[in-house]
C-alpha cells in the first residue's frame, strides 16, 4: 500500500509538469 501511494504522488508530480509544460 505504501508503494501505492508513492506512485499517485510521482503521477501527480507528473500531471503537474506536463500541464505546467503545455501552459507555457
Amino acid at each position: 500500500q505504501m508503494n501505492r501511494s508513492r506512485q499517485a504522488s510521482i503521477t501527480k508530480e507528473l500531471i503537474e509538469i506536463i500541464s505546467g509544460a503545455e501552459a507555457v
